[in-house]
């Protein structure tokens, strides 16, 4: 049906019009009172190979949590509060969400006291996973979440709770032994799928960071084990999650510095390189990240190389 006004109805421009009309330079600066909205363009993060050799410690002497006094600490982070999903409709029947939310043991949580206050989220142009604070400047997170390419730059988002955030801040340098890539880990890789991301601003002094141990494999089929992270498939990415009461087990041919566990915690993509880590009386302690998904298991890193790794990071970069 028209109205009868259809030549004087203005049409869009079309695209040769577009460049023709909308293509110039700029002039000017920016007005001082606006600069303060405007974030700074990411700076290119250094890459450092470690020789394993280099820092090969028998003892593998774990790094010390630190808990910060002003978030206190909890056991169980507090749930999240969501939203009530608004009822949309088409020609009178419901259209179904974007988002569903499935029932199984990951449960959104919003919860800044210690150590549910630690986890992170990293984003790079490679896509986004998850970290854990475990230094002043230090965030754990698994190597093929990195990005490296020779003009990688990228974020750690501490504690994102859907449109929120307490605190972002650039990636400075990363430390890692093995550059995984592509969007599968091999089984001669999951036993280093590891990094250390040094951040420009010091949050750990802030929000605080966990330990790392060397796993032990006397801890197999125990159900001591947490894991937090960012998975896509519940949230989209964007409010941290957290599963309790999960089991590792290393294989028994896997007696290396670099190890793997299987686990059947859940895990799907998002969750790469968050901590699998459990409470002993000074703190929780990180024994390996998510590192890959299977069809009836999944998989997570550490190793004395891992605790080693952390190390060296804080060390070199105090």
């Amino acid at each position: 049906m028209t109205n009868g006004n259809e030549k004087d109805v203005e049409s869009p421009l079309a695209y040769d019009q577009v460049a023709k009309f909308f293509a110039r330079s700029s002039k000017g600066k920016i007005p001082k009172e606006l600069q303060s909205m405007l974030l700074p363009e990411l700076k290119s993060y250094k890459l450092k190979s470690v020789e394993h050799k280099s820092i090969q410690d028998v003892d593998s002497k774990p790094t010390i949590p630190m808990i910060p006094k002003w978030f206190g600490t909890s056991p169980k982070p507090c749930k999240a509060k969501l939203a009530k999903p608004a009822r949309v409709t088409l020609n009178g029947k419901d259209l179904k969400p974007l988002t569903v939310f499935n029932a199984e043991d990951r449960r959104i949580y919003n919860d800044t006291s210690y150590p549910w206050g630690t986890i992170c989220k990293v984003v790079t142009s490679s896509g986004s996973g998850s970290g854990v604070i475990v230094g002043p400047r230090h965030v754990l997170t698994a190597s093929h979440v990195v990005d490296w390419s020779s003009n990688g730059a990228g974020t750690v988002e501490v504690h994102r709770s859907a449109g929120s955030l307490r605190a972002s801040t650039s990636i400075s340098r990363v430390w890692f032994y093995t550059k995984i890539t592509g969007r599968t880990v091999s089984w001669f890789e999951v036993d280093e799928d590891y990094a250390v991301l040094v951040t420009n601003d010091r949050i750990g002094d802030l929000f605080g960071w966990m330990g790392t141990r060397t796993y032990n494999s006397s801890w197999d089929g125990e159900p001591y084990w947490f894991n937090i992270g960012y998975p896509g498939s519940i949230g989209g990415t964007m409010r941290p999650t957290y599963q309790r009461d999960k089991k590792l087990d290393e294989p028994w041919y896997d007696l290396g510095p670099g190890r793997s566990m299987s686990t059947h915690a859940d895990l799907t993509p998002g969750n790469s390189g968050g901590p699998m880590f459990a409470f002993w009386n000074d703190g929780p302690y990180v024994v390996a990240v998510a590192s890959a998904e299977a069809s009836d298991e999944n998989w997570c890193s550490g190793g004395s190389w891992m605790t080693n790794l952390v190390r060296h990071a804080r060390e070199q970069d105090a």
